[in-house]
This record gives structure tokens, C-alpha cells and sequence, in this order.
């Protein structure tokens, strides 16, 4: 029998966790292309031990980005 953590489950259903981030993004910012901005904060996290908050934090990060006015993107 094979032992998983919260961490392996949230690991192997990451995808699908981000695609669900991403739908949410979408009906609340239509017209923007989110996908490429979820990928990117994605990224920023493949070398975590810890999968369990990332899509949390790329949902927060990505918000914040798109509430910044256009010249201001740093990113």
C-alpha cells in the first residue's frame, strides 16, 4: 500500500486545481488572456517542495497583477 500526503494528492491534481484558477479568472476578467499570466506564476513555484497553496498563491498573484494600472506591470 502506497502512502500519500496531503502534499503528493495536491501535487498530482495540480493541474487540474489551475485549471480551475484559471476559469474563475476568466468570468471575472473577460477579455483578458489569463492563461499565460497563470503559466507564468505556475513557474515561479516549480521548485517548491509545497504544492499544496500554489494554486492559492498564482490566483492571488495574477489578480494583483491585473489590478495594477497598465503601466505599472512590472512583471
Amino acid at each position: 500500500m502506497t502512502t500519500q500526503t496531503l502534499d503528493t494528492i495536491a501535487s498530482e491534481q495540480l493541474d487540474l486545481q489551475l485549471d480551475i484558477v484559471e476559469d474563475r479568472l476568466r468570468q471575472d476578467y473577460e477579455g483578458v488572456e489569463v492563461h499565460t499570466l497563470v503559466e507564468r506564476e505556475r513557474h515561479r513555484f516549480d521548485a517548491a517542495r509545497i504544492h499544496a497553496f500554489v494554486p492559492i498563491l498564482v490566483e492571488r498573484a495574477v489578480r494583483e497583477f491585473l489590478r495594477e494600472p497598465a503601466g505599472k506591470h512590472r512583471r
